[in-house]
């Protein structure tokens, strides 16, 4: 059988939605097969046509290019948009500005403006782009948050910015941000999460299999639509009553000996009932995947004074005396290197020592990435990994917020395990 130019035409564009379709109802941040590692884009031109192309955008697009170089990436976005979108290449200095608009001209793109933006603000039209990408550009970010503003208020509500860097995972090169600008210290992504989240973005996707490199990661968010400025968290936790469930998290009998506490947000609040009935100093860890400074550290709750440590791949060097009780109040669902540091609770934990864990639900299957971008985990994740790190669930507490669930481990089997 043989086929028109027409049929052929119509075989591929209906073969092109399926994988599109295909790509949409994948569970996003979850891990490519082998098969689809192995249909990475060929090239960096094919990748960005690939991100472009999962977000459903094309020509008529306005896309920012911040940190375009000498505009390798620009040329390709210049070709998606055509002559009825619109392309803003950034950069922070005049002499690459002057370089690409001569570049344009030459090529005879009308569609491509070159923007001289600087440290603190990309300098884009307001309310204008479609999508704003960076490659290999945010680990130079001096100052990221008012950078991040900036971005956002480029963006069309809803509309999308993509960072592809070149760290995975937690923060590995803890220099101070000022030294990022001019020298290669790779950002994690864990501090990209946390810093466009809080400036007002809300995580879309990690689809690292658009990209054709195995090693970087391509971080996907929105400029969150009901926020009507930026510095704001879009996707805040429930609040917590302290004072109604604070019963929930105290000793059975007795005193707590040497509590440890790994707390974020306004569930720290319950740090101070908790302390009041402890006879031991305690302990706060910070978790890496939550700092973006070495010395950075969550505040305390007012009257509330305790050492505190930095985890270092997991591992928070706990001293030698024994762990009675251990609270992840609402930081559970950050970890990437929870098997090594709930082995190192596990060594120091007594017999009868519990392991409380507050935290927000997740109604849908996440990877165990997109958990932590997410900020929210299915309570069966955490019943497998606390089991597969030699705990046992005791049972599972009361809601303490709508949004969330609490389940108690031990390392013996409780008779009151449900």
């Amino acid at each position: 059988m043989r086929f028109s130019k027409v049929d052929c035409c119509r075989i591929l564009a209906t073969l092109f939605v399926l994988l599109l379709w295909h790509a949409m109802l994948c569970p996003t941040g979850a891990a490519p097969s082998e098969a689809s590692r192995a249909d990475r884009p060929k090239d960096r031109a094919d990748s960005v046509r690939a991100i472009v192309s999962y977000l459903g955008l094309s020509e008529g697009s306005v896309i920012g290019d911040i940190g375009a170089g000498n505009g390798k990436d620009t040329w390709v976005f210049a070709e998606i948009a055509g002559e009825r979108g619109k392309v803003y290449p950034e950069e922070i200095g005049a002499d690459m500005v002057e370089s690409l608009s001569k570049t344009a001209e030459e090529k005879g793109l009308t569609q491509v403006t070159a923007v001289l933006g600087c440290s603190e603000d990309p300098c884009l039209p307001r309310d204008s782009a479609d999508l704003i990408y960076m490659n290999r550009v945010y680990h130079h970010f001096a100052k990221p948050r008012e950078m991040l503003r900036g971005i956002w208020r480029s963006l069309k509500p809803g509309a999308y910015l993509v960072v592809v860097d070149q760290r995975r995972g937690t923060l590995r090169d803890w220099v101070p941000r000022h030294i990022r600008e001019e020298k290669h210290h790779w950002i994690a992504e864990t501090t990209v999460v946390r810093e466009a989240r809080e400036e007002g973005f809300t995580f879309f996707a990690c689809p690292d299999h658009l990209w054709h490199e195995k090693d970087p990661f391509v971080l996907i968010f929105r400029r969150a639509e009901k926020l009507k400025s930026p510095g704001q968290d879009p996707d805040l936790f429930e609040p917590v009553s302290v004072e109604d469930c604070c019963h929930l998290f105290l000793p059975v009998a007795g005193q707590y000996q040497n509590p440890v506490f790994i707390a974020l947000g306004q569930a720290r609040e319950l740090m101070a009932p908790i302390l009041e009935y402890s006879s031991g100093e305690g302990l706060d860890i910070i978790l890496e995947e939550w700092a973006t400074q070495k010395e950075e550290r969550p505040p305390l709750p007012a009257g509330v004074s305790l050492p505190c440590v930095l985890t270092d791949n997991g591992d928070p060097h706990l001293k030698d005396e024994p762990i009675d009780v251990v609270f992840f109040l609402d930081s559970y669902h950050l970890l990437f290197h929870g098997k090594t540091l709930l082995g190192k609770i596990h060594e120091k934990l007594t017999p009868t020592g519990r392991v409380y864990v507050l935290d927000r639900r997740a109604k849908q299957q996440l990877s165990r990435r997109e958990a932590s971008h997410r900020r929210k985990i299915q309570p069966k994740m955490v019943e497998q990994e606390m089991t597969d790190a030699g705990f046992c669930l005791w049972f599972r507490g009361s809601r303490v917020a709508s949004d969330r669930f609490l389940l108690v481990f031990g390392k013996a089997r409780s008779e009151k395990a449900k």
